[in-house]
């Protein structure tokens, strides 16, 4: 009878404990701080793209705020101290330190560092402060739910969205194409693919014009850039034809007359 008693207190005294452990966990994962698990994957500059949609235009999003330090962040859990970033033509990785939900990017610029302050409660986003040159800027990041190979693909994705997202109607066509967050055109005879300058040299035309690389998949050599600009309430998209006028000089594009014109018919969201 005495061992009945007990072997039913022990086991009484395992289920406390494993109730007790179960809470533990429970409490642990409700309030996680920001790790490379936690945060493996992609992270994209929401703010930048929101920008970009608001003005239809990246130079836009630039010029009427900032260009952010990095346009994404990639978190490996193979690689926990350290993240690698991407603008529009470049990516390189820097060291990381955390501490619980704040992470500093060591020697971010001029030796400086950035922080990252995770939000662990809510939205579950990231916000970028920058203050190494000079006024202190912010940044909200979220996690890309696009399956791509890297951060600079997903911050693409995201833009793209942005931009051209809707159905399209080609001036004098009948027929509705769609700019795809991939980077592909659906139902277009002209071109197929689309790759919309970000940064660096592709800004042909300087601040004139924001660019538009259009090619063909299926033929090499097809690709050919032009200007975009929408109208006053981003209804009308219209490319313009650029001729480089001095073909020894990077920037010497000249905007001509337009090329293909579209009007949304099909909101973007």
């Amino acid at each position: 009878m005495k061992n009945a008693i007990l072997i039913l207190c022990l086991l009484a005294f395992a289920a406390a404990c494993k109730r007790d452990s179960a809470n533990t966990a429970n409490q642990q994962t409700e309030n996680n701080y920001a790790s490379p698990v936690l945060l493996a994957g992609n992270w994209i500059a929401t703010d930048f793209c929101a920008r970009a949609n608001q003005y239809g235009s990246v130079l836009g999003a630039m010029n009427n705020a900032h260009v952010p330090y990095a346009y994404a962040f990639e978190f490996d859990p193979n690689r926990p101290d350290s993240v690698i970033c991407y603008n529009g033509f470049e990516t390189w990785t820097l060291p990381l330190v955390y501490n619980n939900d704040t992470i500093e990017v060591k020697g971010a610029s001029q030796g400086k560092s950035i922080f990252l302050m995770y939000q662990s409660q809510g939205n579950k986003e990231i916000s970028m402060f920058d203050g190494t040159q000079g006024s202190m800027k912010m940044d909200r990041f979220v996690k890309s739910k696009a399956e791509v190979t890297n951060g600079y693909a997903a911050f693409t994705a995201a833009l793209n969205h942005n931009l051209f997202g809707g159905m399209m109607l080609p001036i004098g066509s009948r027929d509705t194409i769609l700019f795809a967050p991939d980077g592909f055109i659906l139902k277009w005879k002209p071109y197929d693919r689309y790759d919309v300058c970000t940064g660096g040299d592709c800004f042909v035309a300087e601040e004139a014009m924001d660019i538009i690389t259009l090619s063909k998949s299926d033929q090499p050599g097809t690709e050919k850039m032009f200007g975009f600009k929408y109208n006053g309430t981003n209804d009308t998209l219209t490319f313009f034809n650029l001729v480089n006028t001095k073909p020894d000089e990077k920037f010497a594009y000249e905007i001509k007359g337009p090329a293909f014109k579209f009007r949304r018919v099909q909101p973007q969201f």
